[in-house]
């Protein structure tokens, strides 16, 4: 199985291309900045099934949230939030907001 995600809303919202970090094997990290000095990266990859999510502060050493959820059935973009499917669930466990201001919130 592969995740299920559109890119040209992940473009949207994130507003750039994605790194690819693997062409061959589907794995892709966006990244933004945003006020304060942070930065969100998400990451996943399409036949692995996971997704990473980190949010630091280049001020700090460690992030301030950092995550890996594995078994992503779909990445989904709605009303400019991202939220994270697991398979069997068919309700997000995390929802990503990303403007105004970032936002990880958790489903479960």
């Amino acid at each position: 199985m592969a995740i299920k995600y559109d890119e040209y809303l992940l473009l949207e919202i994130f507003n750039s291309e994605p790194i690819i970090i693997d062409k061959e094997a589907e794995i892709y990290k966006y990244k933004m900045q945003g006020p304060l000095g942070l930065e969100i990266a998400f990451s996943f990859s399409v036949y692995d099934q996971y997704v990473t999510i980190r949010l630091d502060n280049k001020q700090l050493q460690n992030p301030l949230y950092d995550v890996e959820i594995q078994n992503v059935e779909e990445i989904r973009v709605e009303n400019a939030k991202l939220l994270i499917i697991k398979q069997q669930s068919k309700e997000p466990v995390i929802e990503v907001t990303i403007t105004p201001n970032f936002k990880i919130d958790l489903c479960i």
